[in-house]
């Protein structure tokens, strides 16, 4: 990781009607950085991964992901485009095409949206799918995984067009129990390789052991950043805290030292 700051969000702002669900955004990732969004359900996170992947578009404010800039009040079609394939997204609920094999829902957007050539699009899928433990559901489709293999496949899909940024948007909660250890330990070893990553998770232990940063939000704002020793083990508002206490009331003070 070579610490310069990969993604700069400034002054974010979206709105639903007259719900305001981002009030001013101020963020910074660096290279190679892991960042776990936390806050309670309803605080804006997933809202601030899809404005920064476009699902949504942003109503002001300003996004740098590397050395391209845009202003999200004035974006075109074309910087939409442009920005989008420097990010990945992987969904909670899989977001996979019913209708194809595991092959083809990895090569789908190398070969219709990044226009890579089939082969070289195929030698990506195997490699990735490789690397998640999918390389004897190759030709299986989506009805025939368990929760824990589609949420593989989406992550390979992720992989496989080689971001800048991956963003995960509670990738565990629509698994099994016994699921979620396997996504979270593949997601552990992806950030090993220095993919850049911001996390949104109700996996608290997990945001503590592979998290660089953790930022905190509540109601449309980030309430507290910093790294996982200080937010978890000295968080300095009293509604990290509260949101906090049923983790770390659980732990004994030396483990935050």
């Amino acid at each position: 990781m070579d610490n310069k700051v990969l993604i700069e969000v400034r002054g974010l702002e979206k709105s639903f009607g007259p719900l305001r669900v981002l009030k001013g955004i101020d963020l910074t990732v660096k290279n190679g950085e892991v960042a776990a969004l936390l806050g309670p359900s309803g605080s804006g996170k997933t809202t601030l991964l899809r404005c920064l992947n476009f699902l949504e578009k942003a109503d002001a404010g300003t996004l740098r992901i590397g050395e391209a800039a845009v202003d999200m009040r004035n974006i075109s079609r074309r910087q939409i485009l442009s920005m989008r394939r420097k990010t990945a997204m992987v969904f909670q609920n899989y977001d996979l095409f019913l209708n194809k094999t595991v092959m083809e829902n990895v090569t789908e957007g190398l070969l219709t949206a990044r226009g890579v050539p089939k082969e070289e699009a195929l030698a990506r899928a195997e490699k990735v799918l490789e690397q998640v433990g999918l390389s004897d559901k190759l030709d299986a489709r989506p009805y025939q995984l368990s929760g824990g293999q589609q949420q593989r496949a989406g992550i390979a899909r992720a992989l496989a067009v080689n971001p800048d940024v991956i963003l995960f948007d509670e990738p565990t909660s629509a698994l099994d129990p016994e699921k979620v250890k396997e996504i979270l330990d593949l997601i552990r070893a992806v950030a090993k390789s220095g993919v850049t990553m911001i996390i949104v998770t109700h996996e608290m232990e997990f945001a503590w052991e592979a998290a660089g940063k953790i930022i905190f939000m509540d109601n449309g704002e980030i309430v507290e950043e910093g790294d996982p020793k200080q937010v978890f083990g000295s968080p300095r508002h009293e509604r990290t805290k509260a949101f906090l206490s049923r983790f770390t009331g659980t732990k004994p003070p030396e483990y935050f030292i």
